[in-house]
């Protein structure tokens, strides 16, 4: 494995001869002698840190955590020194602050995997620019809600595929470092609940095809997400759920994604939306519910969407929308429900849908505040559609009550209802 130097003799130890008898202990198979734990030390220029931990312990068990095959040597912080092929290693400290450095020439993939007695205890991690932390990093520090500052080369991640919630619930990071991402398919949660990342670096997603929740409930992430690429990205579920401090959203490449679910959902900050690419998507529940900063929303290709459950509900700022293709729609349950300033609505955009479930527009303009002339467009082309036995809630907010509609509203009115459609509206 790796060499270190004996204090007491002199002389250069292999650390894979060494033998753990006891804490303070090793027996150097090699030769046969008794080496006090605390008097090796890596030698220097050779033997470089893999990893760096911070802890601070309250007096008790620490767990170091790894997963796969391991052969590793660490320092404690506090005097002694061990060598483990094990994946939980446990070392008692007196109440205090420590610095914990694993060395190992080999892989060596850390896995605190949320077991909260151990990971809280990490305060910061600093990698090794020699370090190979293999291919996965699934879950590696989940859980660390005390670590303020995580360090690491570029390049140390080149071979890394998966970052699965490899920092979910590191609330206390404030910033992440340019780490090399370029082969990663997976980020599913990996940033999920960093709630204190003010800002974040330009990583390559190029090979990603899932960002489900990579970055939901990062709440405090500021100014425009940067134009990362995501050509390959299917699932954008969750990806950006509750970045409630975002303001501004580039124009990013979502040609082939399918699961826009609660995508954007709670991105309150967020005053304008780009014409980004939905052609391919089929799932839009909940995408931009509660978008309340939003004024304008672009008029997407939403062709092949099929589910618009809640899809713009609470959408507070929007007065007017555009006319797009739903022309597969099936569900549109809640859409634009609670949408309270929302008056302005198009003709003709539900002539053609998908087969339309009995609820399908159950509540879809409940509280909003539609004009008659709206509610002759919306009512018109439900007409238009020919589907029977709906629900459809026009009713609440400010919406136009019936005393007020046109002609050409309440002829459409009347033929829903000889269709069996039931209708709740303002009087």
């Amino acid at each position: 494995m790796s060499l270190h130097l004996n204090l007491s003799t002199g002389k250069f130890l292999n650390s894979s001869t060494l033998f753990k008898l006891s804490d303070a202990l090793l027996l150097d198979v090699s030769s046969g002698e008794i080496v006090m734990s605390n008097l090796l030390v890596p030698r220097v220029g050779v033997d470089l840190a893999t990893i760096t931990y911070g802890i601070t312990n309250a007096g008790g068990v620490f767990n170091l955590r790894s997963t796969g095959t391991v052969d590793y040597e660490v320092e404690w912080g506090d005097g002694a020194v061990e060598i483990s092929t094990l994946n939980t290693l446990p070392h008692t400290y007196t109440a205090g602050n420590y610095d914990l450095v694993v060395y190992s020439d080999g892989v060596y993939r850390p896995y605190f995997n949320d077991e909260t007695d151990d990971v809280s205890q990490i305060t910061s991690v600093v990698i090794g620019s020699g370090a190979d932390l293999g291919t996965n990093l699934q879950s590696a520090w989940e859980g660390a809600v005390n670590m303020t500052s995580f360090v690491c080369p570029f390049d140390v991640t080149s071979g890394v595929t998966s970052f699965y919630r490899a920092w979910f619930k590191c609330s206390s990071l404030t910033s992440f470092p340019l780490i090399d991402t370029s082969l990663a398919t997976s980020f599913i949660w990996t940033w999920r609940f960093c709630g204190n990342l003010t800002g974040f670096p330009l990583i390559d997603t190029s090979s990603a095809t899932t960002l489900q929740r990579t970055w939901e409930s990062c709440t405090s992430l500021a100014g425009t997400f940067p134009l990362i690429d995501s050509s390959s990205v299917t699932d954008f579920s969750y990806a950006w759920n509750t970045c409630s401090s975002l303001t501004g959203f580039q124009q990013i490449d979502t040609s082939s994604g399918t699961n826009f679910n609660s995508a954007w959902r709670s991105c309150g900050g967020l005053t304008a939306f780009p014409a980004i690419d939905t052609s391919s998507g089929t799932n839009f529940v909940e995408c931009w519910q509660s978008c309340t900063g939003l004024s304008v929303f672009p008029p997407l290709n939403m062709s092949s969407g099929t589910n618009f459950f809640r899809t713009w509900r609470i959408c507070t700022g929007l007065t007017s929308f555009p006319s797009i293709d739903v022309s597969s729609g099936t569900n549109f349950n809640a859409a634009w429900q609670g949408a309270s300033s929302l008056n302005a609505f198009p003709a003709n955009m539900f002539d053609t849908t998908g087969t339309l479930i009995a609820t399908a527009f159950q509540s879809t303009w409940f509280n909003c505040a539609l004009t008659a002339q709206s509610i002759e467009n919306i009512l018109v082309s439900l007409d238009t559609n020919g589907a029977s036995n709906i629900t459809l809630g026009i009713n609440g907010g400010t919406n136009a009550g019936k005393t007020t509609w046109s002609t050409a509203a309440v002829t459409a009115y009347d033929n829903l209802i000889v269709k069996g459609w039931t209708i709740s509206f303002n009087a």
